[in-house]
C-alpha cells in the first residue's frame, strides 16, 4: 500500500503509514499478547485506540539542517541516516506545531535567524550553529514553549531572535550543546529566553503550569483515558508514585490517599509538581533517583508498613535489578497491595514483571496497552498487579 504523507519512507518518524489503523491497532495487539506469551495474566485488553490518528502529536524534537548551498531544512533523520529530510508540515503533529514551525523557521522567517543552521550528514563539532528545536504545544490555551539547542551562538543575537519571536503565549529558552555532546539533543542547562516561563496545559481535566522540560504523553486525545486506566480504583493510606514527573497521576489520587510520596530525578519536573497553585498538602514531591528513596527516605522507612499502592513509570530502559528486586521481595513493603507499572517497551516490562512475579505474592490482573504513537510500531501499556 501507499501513504499519503509525502515524506513515507524517506524520514525515520512514522513505519506504520501505509497500513491501515485498524490492521495497526491488531499488530500492536498481537505483539503485546507475544511479549506476554508464557506468563499468567488474567486478561489482556485491546489496544485502545488513538481518537486522533493523525495531527495527535502535541511534542517534537526536529533537526535544523543546512547543505553547502545554504539551503536549510526543519525535519527528522531519513532511515539509518543523518541526511535530514524537510518536514515542516509534518501529518501527526498537532496543527499549532506545524504553524510555529513555517512561521519561524521557513520563508523570509530564515533570514532573522541569529545564526546558520547544523550540517547533520557532516562530521565534526560545528560551533556556532542551530542544531535542534523541541517544541511542546498547547492546542487548548493556544501557547507553546520551544527550546533552541546551539552549538554556541552569540547570546546576544539569540536574545534579540528570541525577544521577537516570542510572545505572551510562546515561550523561548536555550540549550547550549559542546563538543561532547554529540548524541544530546538538549544540553545539561536550559535558559528561558522571552515570553512566559511557564505555559498551562490541560492533561487529564487539570490544568498545569509547565515549563518545556516537564515530560508528559504526547498525544493528548488519549490522556485522559490514559490516565484515568492508571489511577482507577486506587486508594488507602500511602501511595509512591515513582518516576511520577510533574505528578499527573498524583494530582488525581490527591483525595484518595492520606499520603502521597511523587519521586523523579528530573529537577524541573519535581519543581512543577511542587508550585501549581493548587498543590495538594499531602502530596510530597522528592527530588531524587528512585532506588535512594526506596533504600534511605526517612519518610518512607516511617511510613513502610502504610504503603498501600504505587505505580511505577520509568524510562524506556525499565527498572533497574534494585527496583525490581525491592517490589518483588515480600518483606519490602508489608502492606503494597497494588502495583500499577507503566511502559513504554512491552520488552522491559515483561522483564521486570518476571522478576517482581517471582516470589509469587503478586498476581497480574489486567494489561491495557494504549496507541499513544499512531502510524508508529510503539505502543504504551499499563500493566495492574495485586497481592495474592
Amino acid at each position: 500500500m501507499t501513504s499519503s504523507c509525502r515524506h513515507f519512507r524517506s524520514c525515520s518518524g512514522c513505519s506504520s503509514l501505509a497500513t491501515p489503523y485498524a490492521k495497526q491497532l491488531r499488530d500492536k495487539g498481537l505483539a503485546v499478547e507475544k511479549s506476554f506469551a508464557g506468563m499468567h495474566v488474567d486478561f489482556i485488553a485491546p489496544v485502545k485506540p488513538s481518537p486522533a490518528p493523525f495531527g495527535y502529536r502535541s511534542s517534537t524534537k526536529l533537526c535544523l539542517d543546512e547543505d553547502n548551498f545554504g539551503r536549510r531544512r526543519i525535519g527528522l533523520y531519513q532511515q539509518q541516516s543523518k541526511t535530514v529530510v524537510d518536514i515542516p508540515d509534518c501529518p501527526v503533529h498537532e496543527a499549532g506545531i506545524n504553524k510555529l514551525v513555517a512561521r519561524l523557521f521557513t520563508g523570509e522567517a530564515v533570514s532573522v535567524l541569529p545564526a546558520q543552521f547544523y550540517q547533520h550528514s557532516k562530521r565534526g563539532f560545528q560551533p556556532n550553529k542551530l542544531k535542534f528545536v523541541t517544541i511542546r504545544n498547547s492546542t487548548l490555551f493556544h501557547g507553546a514553549a520551544l527550546i533552541i539547542s546551539h552549538t554556541g551562538v552569540d547570546e546576544s543575537a539569540l536574545l534579540q531572535w528570541a525577544q521577537r519571536a516570542g510572545s505572551e503565549k510562546i515561550s523561548i529558552y536555550a540549550t547550549k550543546l559542546n563538543k561532547e555532546d554529540e548524541t544530546r539533543i538538549i544540553g545539561s542547562t536550559v535558559t528561558h529566553l522571552a515570553g512566559p516561563k511557564l505555559i498551562p496545559f490541560l492533561i487529564a481535566n487539570r490544568t498545569f503550569q509547565l515549563g518545556p522540560m516537564a515530560f508528559f504523553q504526547a498525544n493528548q486525545s488519549l490522556v485522559a483515558d490514559f490516565v484515568s486506566s492508571i489511577t482507577a480504583d486506587l486508594s488507602g493510606d500511602t501511595m509512591l508514585d515513582l518516576y511520577g514527573g510533574f505528578g499527573a497521576y498524583s494530582y488525581d489520587l490527591a483525595e484518595k490517599f492520606r499520603q502521597i510520596y511523587l519521586v523523579d530525578g528530573n529537577a524541573e519536573a519535581i519543581e512543577a509538581a511542587a508550585s501549581q497553585v493548587d498543590t495538594p498538602r499531602n502530596l510530597r514531591a522528592i527530588h531524587d533517583s528512585v532506588e535512594n528513596f526506596l533504600s534511605r527516605h526517612p519518610g518512607l522507612q516511617r511510613d513502610k508498613s502504610k504503603v498501600h499502592a504505587a505505580i511505577v513509570n520509568p524510562p524506556r530502559g525499565g527498572l533497574s535489578g534494585k527496583v525490581s528486586a525491592f517490589f518483588g521481595s515480600p518483606t519490602s513493603l508489608s502492606n503494597l497491595e497494588s502495583i500499577t507499572y507503566v511502559s513504554c517497551n512491552p520488552q522491559s516490562l515483561v522483564r521486570d514483571l518476571k522478576i517482581i512475579i517471582k516470589s509469587g505474592k503478586w498476581n497480574i490482573n489486567k494489561v491495557q496497552p494504549f496507541d499513544m504513537f499512531p502510524q508508529t510500531e510503539h505502543v504504551e501499556v499499563v500493566a495492574k498487579l495485586s497481592r495474592r
